[in-house]
């Protein structure tokens, strides 16, 4: 049995086995979710089974298997005033080909491929004291009043494996934290509804890709990346040295070659657990003639990701004067590794409703954020390298065997602010959202995967119809800088209370070199089935 067809069979048992569970439960009463008592505790048992198929645009790009998902919530009242809440939610297949172990999602690492696989999204204990609300253990923080795009939403990072058709809320992931607010009485000084909410968060926990790797096969590299890890974060698998980049040791200029790389992306370990490498979020909230306000500061590693990028060479020193260099078997290497940088934010964010118009606002000013460049730039420039490749080339017909290629930084450090105004208007069962967002890259001189100046238009429309057991919804997003546009409308039918089958596509247009015009090969028909338990 040949490896795509290994990789199917337990996709397929796994969509019979759901598809068996849900004619069940379609032909079960309707006792979902669950309340019933514990000990003498109220307990609410609930949860959500979902399948999805893809159907790829661009038979040359990576397919993706079948996903199946479930997702369990468990609460329990264990006082008037405390209660405990956990989700948890197990998936099997989707964009994880390369996946070659079962396990549960680890805190530690950037670059993981695990299916079937576990994640404990929350479990928390809340506690309700006058005045004061308290949440600790692993949760989930939403800043902001923006659409999909929130400049001070910095608590929780994004797991990238699926970015366009998972959910905004399910994308992020859960950390550990305490979580503190206190309500304020209302005075002559103090606005209605004032609340300071501080949140700590003790261990860092970085944001998640996919795999991707490169192998050198005789004189050229293969590629092999999962199909939603970043194009730009994969450098050019061969590399071209042009005639006359260097000077030989007889004095002669050097003819053309070429490198063939290997590429590997390596997890380095987050900050340690400990006070000084711990976050800080604030957010003080009030409601000041009708206007609903916040003030946020943020300290602690920033959730947007940053990489390092190194290379090395190998080669084994030739005798022979039919070889000019003298370096026999030359290949190369590239290894891909996180980094993590602190930030200081500061931001605030509104909301005003008026008539049938909400109008929404929101900035942040962001210190020391690293921003990533194209990968793919940082070794198709051969005389920017010019120095290094002649160096390796010495020492590697001096016997070293292999030597390090000092690449320019695959991540740089600015100030930047970013801000965004929206305005929802409803209408006889419409709702239409527009937005626009900019992040302004503050000092900068180099090229970057987002300009120095980057607006982005959002544009999101919903209507029901049929007593609103069909929904459509149609969003887009273009960014006038960058050039690049994405639009994903979707169907969505209650075929019952419980179950609904949604229908969709996403199209993704733009520049290559851009944060979403790089997976532009990526368009795709999607279908979905959710049963809720």
């Amino acid at each position: 049995m040949d490896t795509m067809a290994r990789g199917w069979m337990p996709a397929k048992i796994g969509i019979w086995l759901v598809l068996v569970v849900v004619v069940w439960m379609l032909a079960a009463p309707a006792v979902w979710p669950m309340q019933t008592t514990v000990g003498g505790r109220p307990l609410d048992l609930d949860g959500t089974l979902r399948v999805r198929e893809v159907v790829e645009e661009n038979g040359a790009t990576k397919h993706e298997r079948t996903l199946e998902e479930l997702r369990l919530h468990v609460g329990v009242e264990l006082a008037k005033w405390v209660r405990f809440d956990a989700t948890t939610v197990g998936t099997n297949g989707g964009p994880t080909l390369k996946a070659d172990r079962a396990g549960v999602y680890s805190w530690n690492g950037v670059f993981q491929d695990i299916s079937p696989a576990v994640e404990f999204d929350e479990a928390y204990l809340s506690m309700v004291l006058p005045s004061v609300d308290l949440r600790l253990g692993i949760q989930k923080v939403a800043w902001g009043k923006l659409d999909r795009t929130q400049p001070n939403n910095l608590i929780n990072p994004i797991a990238y494996f699926d970015p366009f058709l998972a959910e905004e809320a399910e994308e992020r992931i859960g950390v550990p934290a305490l979580q503190a607010s206190y309500y304020l009485p209302e005075t002559a000084a103090i606005p209605p509804e004032s609340r300071l909410t501080v949140v700590w968060v003790p261990k860092y926990v970085p944001p998640r890709f996919p795999l991707a790797t490169c192998d050198v096969q005789g004189n050229a590299s293969h590629c092999d990346a999962e199909r939603w890890f970043p194009p730009a974060g994969v450098p050019t698998p061969n590399f071209f040295v042009p005639p006359g980049l260097i000077t030989l040791p007889d004095g002669s200029p050097s003819p053309g070659f070429n490198v063939p790389l290997a590429f590997r992306v390596r997890n380095v370990a987050p900050p340690a657990t400990r006070l000084n490498d711990s976050t800080v979020g604030v957010r003080y909230s009030a409601l000041i003639r009708d206007v609903d306000l916040a003030l946020y500061y943020f300290h602690g590693f920033d959730i947007e990701p940053g990489f390092n990028l190194t290379a090395q060479v190998f080669g084994q020193p030739d005798p022979s004067l039919a070889n000019p260099f003298h370096v026999k078997d030359l290949s190369g290497a590239t290894t891909l590794s996180p980094e993590f940088h602190r930030i200081d934010s500061w931001g605030a964010d509104f909301a005003y409703a008026f008539d049938r118009f909400t109008v929404r606002g929101e900035g942040a000013f962001v210190s020391g954020r690293p921003f990533p460049r194209d990968l793919r730039d940082l070794v198709t420039n051969p005389q920017a390298l010019a120095g290094e490749i002649k160096n390796a080339l010495t020492a590697l017909t001096q016997g070293a065997g292999q030597a390090t290629v000092l690449l320019p930084p695959a991540t740089v450090i600015h100030s930047a602010a970013e801000w965004g105004l929206g305005v929802d208007y409803v209408y006889e069962g419409y709702l239409l959202l527009l937005q626009v967002n900019q992040t302004d890259v503050l000092h900068n001189d180099v090229d970057l995967l987002i300009k120095n100046v980057e607006t982005r238009l959002l544009a999101n429309l919903r209507k029901s119809f049929l007593a609103d057991r069909l929904q459509t919804q149609l969003i887009g997003m273009h960014a006038i800088e960058s050039d690049y546009t994405l639009i994903r409308p979707t169907l969505l039918y209650r075929l019952t209370d419980n179950l609904n089958a949604q229908v969709g596509y996403l199209f993704i247009a733009g520049r290559a070199g851009s944060l979403i015009g790089q997976y532009r090969r990526n368009d795709e028909g999607f279908v979905r089935l959710e049963y809720k338990l």
